[in-house]
């Protein structure tokens, strides 16, 4: 049998309210050499039966199932299964647009075996597919650079989330996959992670469109903004620890960054007291906090609003009464 280009990882736990869109986005890739793993963590709805349907319509398509490990434990078994020599994860609540997969393999073979991986532009959606007010995820918040390496990486994620790469599976397979501790432990970072371990041997390939529709709904990991902030964090403190060693204040800066973007999650989800701290966390666990442009502007616009007392005008002085 013929290996596909191209394996999608696409772990399932009770996701049968969006699974079948995500598959059917799967489907309608103009990029059609690759095969789509379901990978089935548990579920006690009908997300099995749903990927089992799609499956028997396609035969790219392939369901396995697995006792509930979680998604990094989910993506790791696609990863034992997979038969493409590029890797790829679609989340089961997330979408892609038909393109995705022929710009972002495009991309890779055309870098050369010196690329690590290859990301395209990210959109956020809410429950009904539509685009939200603030549809732009571009890591931290940021716009993306021309270019990628492993520091803009560390500092402001740009790649932002699991569904918007595409990988080299022997990579992948040599830096140990997905870290399942990661995620018991804290819940989530382990895409942010390997993306990192990536970049230390190769470069970073950007896709500079919007191809990729992530999903913001309440309930999902994006939600659990408390536990993001610890999985960052835990992030940063473990690539400090290995190669390639960076400037300490960088590791500062990258900390600052990720717990200011994450006040902002909590801000707009309504969390004041949560946004407070990790904004507070933000300038006082970095002593070069005033060296980011993106710290210097919210505090400068803080200093404006407050209520400075007005400068009392100086008195005039009275003329010499007339002799």
């Amino acid at each position: 049998m013929t290996s596909p280009t191209v394996t999608v990882i696409v772990p399932a736990f009770n996701a049968a309210a969006h699974l079948g869109r995500t598959l059917a986005s799967l489907r309608a890739q103009t990029f059609r050499d690759f095969e789509a793993l379901v990978i089935d963590d548990g579920s006690t709805d009908g997300t099995a039966a749903l990927a089992a349907e799609v499956a028997a319509k396609d035969p790219r398509f392939r369901l396995i199932r697995q006792a509930n490990g979680g998604v990094a434990a989910a993506r790791n078994r696609g990863l034992a299964e997979a038969r493409g020599r590029y890797l790829a994860n679609l989340d089961a609540d997330d979408l892609w647009r038909p393109q995705f997969l022929a710009r972002a393999v495009a991309a890779l073979e055309a870098a050369g075996p010196g690329a690590a991986f290859a990301f395209a532009r990210t959109r956020w959606i809410g429950p009904d597919d539509a685009l939200l007010d603030d549809a732009r995820l571009d890591g931290w918040g940021q716009s993306h650079p021309a270019s990628v390496n492993y520091r803009e990486l560390l500092l402001r994620n740009p790649v932002g989330n699991g569904s918007a790469s595409l990988m080299r599976t022997a990579h992948v397979r040599r830096v140990g996959g997905y870290d399942e501790a990661l995620v018991r432990d804290y819940g989530n970072g382990e895409d942010w992670l390997l993306s990192l371990q990536l970049a230390r041997s190769g470069t970073i390939v950007v896709v500079n469109e919007p191809l990729v529709l992530y999903r913001i709904a309440p309930g999902s990991s994006s939600h659990a903004v408390e536990q993001a902030a610890k999985a960052a964090c835990q992030v940063i403190s473990r690539s400090a620890a290995e190669a390639p060693r960076l400037p300490r204040r960088d590791y500062w800066a990258a900390r600052s960054l990720a717990l200011l973007w994450l006040a902002r999650r909590a801000r707009s989800l309504g969390r004041w007291l949560l946004g407070l701290r990790l904004l507070a966390g933000a300038y006082l666990l970095n002593p070069l906090w005033f060296a980011l442009p993106e710290l210097r502007a919210p505090f400068a616009a803080l200093l404006r609003r407050l209520p400075w007392p007005r400068q009392r005008p100086e008195p005039r002085p009275r003329p010499a009464p007339a002799s």
